[in-house]
């Protein structure tokens, strides 16, 4: 077996360790062996992409990732209206915490509770009852009543990617995908040397300036690691691109001498699906100078990028939770109608029905016509 890429120490089967090509975190399944040992793949996990991860855990939500393991942690979000929301990984808004406001009117003092679940519910009024003994809390709860709403402002997607730590891993996506190629990792030298010294320059840049991937799919927001070798002119190059508007290119060797090269894995992380795509990789030395110069950052084809995919990405959003919406008015109004299961309509009874859904159906309509959430920026920072 081989040596583990950070570390080097000798691979066996007690310490080997399977290593995910994209991040589980965000949504990748592919797995590479002999190429990381226990330490170093938790090290690297815990350290590199589990920033990238939280860099990408806004996008996560809104496109509704798939993951092998383990749910999308819930995130923090502002609108423009000011207000504050948690997504959650299930989908849909929460509030970040309950409120209780205190109002004093003729001489009673009132407490008007807002929750996000009865059980909270309960709490908070089971710590006013200790205020207040002659509280009812049963009979409180009996008054408690579920509102569906839908945020006034922008949804601002939080999206950043970079920095030290998130930089290593994508260059460690990249040299996986060689490892699993078939070309021994002590090739990628370059990228070896940035993964191992936290000192080393880094040997990626972003890039935006051309589409690199050969018959891309209409609003597919991809991830996609590709490498490609030219031993005639020593290039040994990889990309690595998130939610397919996110892209870096890697330089992992300039003195390459194995066999020609080319391999590209690409998955659509909202159904997990491998995607059969290729890459243009044909960059000279001088191309990486510029392209590590932020040169090939071009602010307005990364966000068109970006509106190629969002933009499905909205639709899909919109669709589900009309659905959603429809299901729980009609689950609503059938419990609320005054008949039971099993029973036939009466007129009054469906009159009931139609009136009750059209009610429990408002704030979605409302929702209708709020802005769209804002599409992410591409934020990109600098690894030095």
């Amino acid at each position: 077996m081989a040596n583990c890429i950070i570390c080097n120490h000798s691979l066996t089967s007690q310490n080997d360790s399977a290593e995910h090509i994209i991040p589980n975190a965000i949504g990748g399944f592919r797995k590479v062996w002999g190429f990381l040992c226990n330490r170093c793949n938790n090290t690297t996990g815990h350290d590199w992409d589990a920033v990238l991860a939280s860099q990408l855990n806004g996008l996560c939500h809104f496109f509704d990732v798939k993951r092998e393991r383990g749910s999308i942690p819930d995130q923090t979000i502002s609108t423009t209206a000011g207000e504050t929301f948690r997504m959650l990984s299930q989908g849909g808004f929460a509030l970040p915490k309950p409120t209780v406001d205190k109002t004093e009117a003729g001489g009673r003092t009132q407490y008007q509770v807002v929750a996000r679940d009865m059980p909270e519910v309960r709490r908070i009024l089971r710590d006013l009852q200790r205020k207040f003994p002659k509280i009812d809390v049963e009979a409180e709860l009996a008054k408690v009543q579920a509102r569906t709403s839908y945020p006034k402002g922008m949804v601002e997607i939080p999206c950043q990617i970079g920095g030290v730590q998130a930089g290593r891993s994508i260059v460690k996506s990249a040299v996986a995908l060689v490892h699993d190629s078939g070309i021994p990792a002590v090739a990628c030298d370059q990228a070896l040397v940035y993964l191992r010294d936290q000192n080393a320059p880094a040997c990626f840049g972003y890039y935006s300036t051309t589409d690199l991937l050969f018959e891309r799919p209409v609003g597919v927001p991809l991830h996609c690691v590709a490498v490609s070798g030219n031993s005639t002119t020593g290039m040994l190059l990889g990309y690595v691109e998130y939610f397919g508007f996110l892209r870096a290119v890697v330089l992992l060797s300039e003195t390459y001498i194995g066999p020609n090269i080319e391999n590209c894995y690409a998955i659509d992380p909202t159904t997990g699906m491998q995607c059969d795509l290729s890459v243009r990789l044909q960059f000279s030395q001088a191309d990486m100078v510029d392209i590590f110069d932020y040169k090939h950052c071009d602010n307005e084809a990364a966000k068109q990028a970006a509106d190629a995919v969002f933009g499905p990405g909205m639709a899909r959003k919109r669709q589900r939770e009309q659905s959603h919406a429809v299901k729980e008015a009609v689950r609503y109004a059938f419990e609320n109608c005054g008949a039971q299961p099993g029973d036939i309509l009466t007129e009054e009874q469906l009159r009931i029905i139609a009136r009750l859904m059209s009610e429990r159906l408002i704030p979605f309509i409302v929702s209708l016509n709020q802005p769209r959430p804002l599409p992410p920026s591409s934020n990109l920072r600098s690894d030095i």
